[in-house]
């Protein structure tokens, strides 16, 4: 793993494929993060947005904003690990395949989505 505090999400999109050690279920969480700092996405269940930043290698997101839909207990369950995951600054490094949030890079991996302007519909 590399430290990451050169990294630029801007303008980049990602799918959520691990979080806590479990590999994401499809629908899989997506994100994508915009130019004007601003990151939208899906949690597989409910659309998410809010604002980003990253410094010192650590990704930073706030005023998040979510719909509020109900899902399969499995995908909620999904759903609240990734917000978790979200809620709190994260140390960012790149690894094969794509990034990982989290110390030694243990909380969630993304890998990038086949294009940045694509958004997974739900």
């Amino acid at each position: 793993m590399v430290p990451s505090s050169d990294v630029t999400l801007a303008g980049t999109s990602w799918f959520v494929v691990e979080i806590v050690g479990r590999a994401t279920s499809e629908p899989r969480p997506q994100l994508t993060f915009g130019d004007d700092g601003r990151v939208g996405g899906s949690t597989g269940v409910n659309r998410l947005g809010g604002r980003y930043a990253v410094a010192d290698g650590v990704l930073t997101v706030t005023d998040a904003v979510m719909t509020r839909m109900a899902g399969p207990p499995e995908a909620m369950d999904q759903e609240q690990r990734l917000l978790e995951v979200l809620g709190v600054p994260q140390p960012l490094t790149t690894v094969e395949g794509g990034l990982a949030l989290g110390e030694a890079g243990g909380v969630a991996r993304l890998a990038p989505a086949p294009d940045p302007s694509v958004t997974v519909e739900r």
